[in-house]
């Protein structure tokens, strides 16, 4: 069995070392015999620490030999899958997109994912883990962000894979011995890093100061990161400059090439731990020392919380209060080491547990999605959950909105459980209109009211003009009373030039052909040229209309996983009136604009008699939307009713050829029944 390990980028952080010694040492001992090759971006190092084959991950021709030789492909677990190593995402995702196109399984494994705050970056990984055949992470929040994105891969919340790893034992002082770690930071989103650098480091020197005086101790500084064969970080040089602040002279280990198990063995040895390495942490707590923690990610915070730790820490960006943490840590440090007791033994537990599920998965295990939510089908708020899955028209709105717009206020009608929402991110301001009380929320920039397409809207928060940017509406009008009020109040409820985008399912789909099947619950039928007419009438102005889901035998549902006609030849490749016969759902992608004139005025001026009027209208909607069939059975009316035979059959046949499996084809059923066309066009 050959097992590939990727994104391994280098065991000079002794952190990502143990990560990938805990993966290769755990699957060796549950698959005999197996084969393992590791990507990663420094292979000499990979190859002297853990004693396997390793490759360059710039190697393209290497990794995609090693992916088609693979059993099971493992991305490393350790946190790179988000925005502020942007220029590394793309490429890793790229490998899980390869994995895919080999059919290979491949597992995320033990990972902090995020934060995704770009939307290309979202549409990326989202497209990328789609594919993964499971999702392992190791804290909450990224459990949250992938589960946001929509992904459809089973998503689960594990520990990190050093929990549990080797070390090699170190002897203890017979003084209290603190031992720290540091880092250099680049502090994302702040004007002034080098200030923030150096009042952290002025802190951590003060709360080591405080501690040696309070307890006559030693302090240790780490380090998890060393220049090792030209590796970026070196926890050193920010020991170094720590020490130098101090009173209470320090030790800090200077060894360049420490093997991974002494750096471990190095922090359980001590009495207490004030980390900003996450690792350390993890080193010093499995051991049973009680820890301080300095975040700079949340997955430092994530890991205390697991611990029984949670609120011992202070973000990096703002240190000050950091002595009295360590003085009442010290203090409480019998009650601490109770603590980890307890919390400790079930996350070793779990880490084995995981290992057994990655190694079932390498012999052909197929791991189940665990469904999100409850399911029920007694009554719509318990059935609305049913919809709490990143189904293939939901997808196509949220890829259309992150395509149109850049962010802002976003009002979704009949959102189920306001999934988009968690899709889209953080740059949009998000509010959600149920039926279901079941799914109400309130959260800052996310939020789920109870009402009816029908019924009273929420104005969004903090907008001065009471506009959203954005309307969404996904499998919601079919359930309106009166579909043309609704959608007046959609315009009303956009700022000039806002998005807006609905959909419809498509009854004249080439399954259906003259029978228009219809969910019992639904208040209209409606065609997809109408829908776009519609539009128009009250000021959305259709920039693009295509289907989320197609076929030309049958319908697929809307969750429907495997290829399409659409997918196969491209919606773009399509006529429009090929488009709406193998459009299951229409997805109608607008801008708020001012009212066109439709078939309602057409209708209008007909009926009062003015049937050169109506004519000249008709004509000048038919230049917009010469794929309707609707505006081409009225004109068929009109010339009829206006003497002119051969101008009324030419329209018909037009009308006809767009849709020939209309059942509403005026000018056709006048014909040949006989009715008078003005009756049968008011009617």
């Amino acid at each position: 069995m050959n097992i590939l390990v990727t994104d391994a980028f280098s065991s000079a952080n002794r952190g990502d070392a143990a990560i990938l010694d805990g993966i290769l040492t755990g699957l060796a001992r549950r698959l005999p015999g197996a084969k393992f090759t590791v990507t990663s971006r420094f292979p000499a190092l990979t190859r002297r620490f853990h004693r396997v084959d390793a490759i360059d991950d710039r190697d393209v021709v290497a990794t995609m030999r090693a992916i088609d030789a693979a059993d099971l492909v493992v991305g490393c677990g350790g946190s790179y899958l988000h925005d502020t190593y942007a220029l590394n995402l793309h490429p890793r995702l790229a490998t899980i997109h390869a994995c895919a196109r080999a059919g290979k399984p491949f597992a995320v494994f033990a990972q902090s994912i995020g934060p995704l705050d770009s939307p290309l970056s979202r549409t990326a990984a989202r497209n990328a883990l789609d594919g993964a055949a499971w999702i392992l992470v190791r804290d909450e929040a990224s459990a949250r962000v992938v589960r946001g994105l929509g992904v459809r891969a089973p998503v689960e919340v594990g520990v990190d894979a050093a929990v549990g790893g080797r070390s090699i034992q170190q002897e203890r002082s017979d003084t209290p011995l603190l031992g720290v770690t540091v880092r250099s930071w680049h502090f994302p989103g702040h004007a002034d890093a080098a200030a923030l650098q150096d009042r952290y480091e002025r802190d951590v020197a003060a709360a080591c100061d405080a501690w040696a005086r309070h307890t006559g101790g030693g302090v240790r500084f780490l380090s998890n990161c060393t220049n090792l064969g030209g590796y970026a970080q070196d926890d050193r040089v920010a020991a170094r400059r720590v020490a130098a602040r101090m009173t209470h002279a320090p030790q800090v280990v200077e060894t360049e090439d420490l093997d991974f198990r002494v750096v471990r063995g190095q922090a359980a040895a001590c009495d207490l731990f004030l980390g900003t390495r996450m690792h350390s942490l993890i080193f010093a707590t499995t051991a049973g020392v009680p820890a301080v923690g300095v975040g700079y990610e949340f997955k430092t915070g994530e890991w205390l919380d697991q611990v029984g730790l949670g609120g011992r820490i202070r973000p990096i960006e703002a240190t000050d209060g950091l002595t009295d943490e360590v003085l009442r840590a010290w203090d409480e440090r019998a009650a601490l080491r109770e603590t980890l007791a307890v919390h400790v033994p079930p996350l070793v537990a779990r880490a084995e547990a995981q290992l057994d599920t990655l190694a079932a998965l390498a012999r052909g295990t197929r791991i189940a999605a665990v469904p999100a939510r409850p399911t029920g089908r007694s009554t719509w708020n318990e059935e609305t959950w049913r919809y709490d899955r990143p189904h293939r028209r939901l997808r196509a709105v949220v890829d259309a909105v992150v395509a149109e717009s850049s962010g802002g206020r976003v009002l979704d009608l009949g959102c189920s459980s306001g999934l988009l929402g968690r899709m889209l991110g953080p740059r949009w301001d998000y509010t959600g209109v149920d039926l279901a009380p079941s799914v109400a929320a309130d959260e800052p920039g996310f939020r789920v009211r109870t009402g009816t397409l029908d019924g009273e809207w929420p104005a969004p928060e903090g907008a001065p003009d009471g506009c959203y940017d954005v309307v969404t509406a996904s499998g919601a009008l079919e359930y309106a009373d009166e579909l043309h009020g609704v959608l007046v109040r959609v315009r009303s409820n956009l700022r000039p030039g806002g998005l807006a985008v609905v959909t419809l399912f498509n009854l004249a789909h080439t399954s259906r052909g003259a029978h228009a099947h219809r969910h019992p619950t639904w208040k209209f039928s409606m065609r997809p040229d109408e829908l776009v007419l519609a539009l128009r009438e009250v000021g959305l102005a259709p920039t693009r209309l295509f289907a989320s889901s197609a076929g030309r035998l049958s319908a697929p549902a809307v969750d429907f996983e495997g290829p399409t006609d659409l997918d196969r030849t491209g919606a773009v490749q399509l006529a429009v009136p090929g488009l709406f016969r193998l459009g299951h759902h229409m997805v109608a992608v607008c801008r708020a604009g001012e009212p066109q004139p439709g078939p309602a005025a057409v209708t209008k001026l007909a009926g009062e008699g003015a049937l050169l009027e109506a004519v000249r209208l008709a004509v000048a909607i038919a230049r917009d939307a010469p794929w309707s069939a609707r505006v081409w059975s009225d004109m068929s009316l009109l010339w009829r009713a206006a003497g002119d035979e051969r101008q009324s059959r030419s329209c018909a046949e037009r009308a006809y050829a767009l849709d020939p499996g209309r059942p509403d084809l005026r000018a056709l059923r006048a014909e040949e029944a006989g009715v008078e066309p003005k009756r049968a066009l008011s009617a």
